[in-house]
Parts: structure tokens; C-alpha cells; sequence
């Protein structure tokens, strides 16, 4: 970017070209979309590309564009039929998926900026968790797991926080009512972020339950998510990460 405004300074370019120039730093744009591929720069966080609605053909083109800058991937909420399509039109790319998340592209080796603990209340929960863990692990951030720890055992709540007790930040899944996060947040002082999963049956089925328990947590700084936001809490932690990583220094 400096050396465009360079550019502009001795009047090599005008105040149009400079400012197309200062936006395609920031932006690919193709016909039908506009790609933030400065963003994992900017935020520590990549563009994360929403499948459902898109064509294949826009799909392929955004995937394309973001590998050509030799920026991994990220798409979520992509089908199962959807996904068998996209492998094999990209199968000289390196490509891994985990419940409706697809990555393509080499994931990030770099040092990451802390550790994420991923605790499931139930087995049902467990391909959401497996979400945010492809996508943390993809740019680069250790995660450590815990599957099954629900509060129908009241032990194993116990048990998972010692699974999981080099975690800087916790990412707490429920369905059901909702329960495992609130009692997480009331024996650990580590930040705890819940994401109701649409796990449950009845009135408080697909999630409904779930989030408004957690809505109404009476353990105080528990951060909540919404239902199935595993793209969100992936992000929330990596903000948290990158702040007590600046701290640290």
C-alpha cells in the first residue's frame, strides 16, 4: 500500500487509480462476490465462505481466487453431496473435512498464539466440536478435547476440565438443556464460550432449549454463541487467544 500512495505522492498515478489499487489490497472481486483476503492479516481469522445458497460454480470460483493467493479455504455449512463435488474438482488441493466444514489448502504450521479446550456435553455433540477443531487447527491453533462430559454425570465436568487444564479458553457444547456450560464457567476461572448445538427432543428440540438455558446462565461471563455457531466460536477464541498473546509479550 505504500508504495502506491508513493505512486500517488509524485503524481505517477491519480486519486481513482490509487484508490482501485489501495482496494484491490484488500478485496477480490469476481462477478458475483467480493472476497476479504486481508482479513486473517487484519483480524488473525480468515473469511470463512457460507456454502448453503451458492452455487457450485460460485463456490468453485471463490475457492479458486483464495488458493491463488495461497491463502487456505474455509467453508461451512457445505452437504455431503456438496462436498464429494468439490473433492473432485479439487483434488490436486490438500482438503480436509469435519461435519458440514470443508478446509482446502495447507493448513497453517505456524506457533500458535495459545490453546483452545473443546469439551462436549454428549456424544451428539461431538461433529459439531470436530468443526471448531478443523477450524482452529487450520490456522494454526493447538486444541486439546473432551467428549461426553454432560451434567447427567455430575462428576464428569470434573473429570473434563482436567482433560483440557492447559486450555487458555474454553468452547463449551450442549444440546439437550443446555446445562454444561454454566457449570464449567462456575469451577473454572478460563473464558467459556457456548455454543448450543441442536441436540434435544420436544418443546426444546433443534437447540431451542439449549440456547436459552445458556441465554440464561447464572454463572456471570459466560459467553454465548448461536445455535450450531461453530465458525463464531472458533473466531471468539482466537480473538481472546491473540489479546493474551499481546499481553504476554
Amino acid at each position: 500500500m505504500r508504495d502506491i500512495l508513493d505512486l500517488y505522492r509524485k503524481g505517477l498515478i491519480d486519486e481513482d487509480e490509487a484508490q482501485g489499487r489501495i482496494w484491490q489490497c484488500f478485496y477480490e472481486r469476481g462477478e458475483e462476490f467480493m472476497i476479504d483476503i486481508s482479513r486473517h492479516e487484519r483480524l488473525g481469522f480468515p473469511e470463512v465462505i457460507f456454502a448453503e445458497g451458492k452455487s457450485e460454480d460460485q463456490l468453485l470460483q471463490i475457492v479458486e481466487r483464495i488458493l491463488a493467493k495461497g491463502e487456505i479455504a474455509l467453508l461451512s455449512h457445505v452437504s455431503p453431496e456438496r462436498q464429494s463435488v468439490l473433492k473432485k474438482a479439487l483434488s490436486g488441493n490438500a482438503m480436509e473435512s469435519a461435519g458440514r466444514l470443508m478446509v482446502v489448502g495447507a493448513k497453517n504450521t505456524g506457533k500458535s498464539p495459545g490453546t483452545v479446550g473443546i469439551i462436549t456435553a454428549g456424544t451428539s455433540d461431538i461433529p459439531y466440536a470436530k468443526e471448531c477443531s478443523l477450524i482452529l487447527e487450520s490456522i494454526g491453533t493447538t486444541v486439546v478435547s473432551c467428549y461426553d462430559a454432560g451434567v447427567a454425570g455430575i462428576h464428569r465436568p470434573y473429570l473434563s476440565l482436567r482433560e483440557v487444564k492447559d486450555a487458555d479458553v474454553l468452547i463449551v457444547l450442549a444440546g439437550m438443556e443446555g446445562a454444561l456450560p454454566t457449570m464449567i464457567a462456575s469451577i473454572t476461572d478460563r473464558p467459556v464460550i457456548a455454543v448450543p448445538t441442536p441436540v434435544g427432543y420436544g418443546v426444546g428440540g433443534c437447540g431451542v432449549g439449549a440456547f436459552i438455558g445458556m441465554l440464561q446462565t447464572c454463572a456471570p461471563g459466560v459467553l454465548v454463541v448461536n445455535i450450531g455457531n461453530t465458525v463464531g466460536a472458533a473466531a471468539g477464541a482466537v480473538r481472546i487467544l491473540r489479546t493474551l498473546a499481546k499481553n504476554r509479550s
